[in-house]
Order: structure tokens, then sequence, then C-alpha cells
């Protein structure tokens, strides 16, 4: 395994790991390298009825994330069809970051694309579960 797939690999185990400790059923489902012809993000994560989708990247250095066009829209056709809410998750050299997957850009080729600028100004873990708990619906009698 290549040092970009270990980290990358490394990542997914962790955000899987803490979702899980705040409560999240969550399933890792790498896909890329893989024969699959069809996309996936790399983590699927339920909490009360909310689903989250997470493609993770990690990036030690650059400007831009990318996405290839055939990956991307393989999963948001996964996000249209499970209902589910979808974010790149970006590890960058001393942060972790999750934005919501309509703050990417498609470039003139069809790919996908993130400043890291925009993506710095992303979540943070505890952020992103306040948001999934925040969609939850309570009854009455949860308030008592």
């Amino acid at each position: 395994m290549n040092s970009n797939k270990a980290r990358g690999s490394s990542v997914e185990r962790y955000i899987v790991s803490r979702l899980r400790d705040k409560g999240f059923a969550v399933i890792r489902a790498p896909a890329s390298g893989s024969k699959r012809k069809d996309h996936v993000p790399d983590i699927v994560a339920l909490k009360a009825g909310v689903i989250i989708l997470i493609e993770v990247k990690s990036r030690k250095n650059g400007s831009k994330i990318y996405i290839e066009k055939e990956q991307a829209e393989g999963i948001k056709d996964f996000a249209k069809k499970s209902g589910g809410e979808l974010f790149l998750g970006i590890k960058l050299s001393k942060m972790l970051r999750f934005v919501k997957f309509e703050m990417l850009r498609q470039t003139e080729g069809g790919n996908y694309a993130i400043d890291l600028e925009i993506a710095e100004k992303g979540m943070d873990l505890d952020d992103l579960v306040r948001y999934v708990e925040s969609k939850i619906s309570k009854t009455l009698d949860s308030f008592l």
C-alpha cells in the first residue's frame, strides 16, 4: 500500500472511530483503487435516522483538492438514492475539516475541486456531530 493510500485509510479509520464514540452507526466502505464499478463514499454514518456520507481526501500540500468526475457523480448518485447528506472530509497537515459536497465546484474538464482556503473554513468533527444532532427529530416529551 503506498503512503498516500495508507494515510487516507488511517484518516478514515480515525473518523469512523470518533463517530462511533459519538453514538453513530458507521460503515467504512473504501473503494478507491478497487475493481468496483459503482462509486460509494468512504464512510456511511447514521444517527437516529440522519444519514451522512463522507468522501475522505488527505493532502500534505497543494492549493486545491480534486475529485474525478466519474467518482464525484457516482457518490452524488449514491447520496441521492440513500437520502444521505454528502460531505467531503479533508485531512490537511494539522486539521481535519468537513465541507458539504455542494461547496465543490465543477471544473471545465468536468472534475470537481475545492480550494484549500474554503476547506479550512469547514466544520471540525465536533461541529459535524452537532450539525447532525440538530437535524434529529425530537418528541415533545424528550424535553421534559
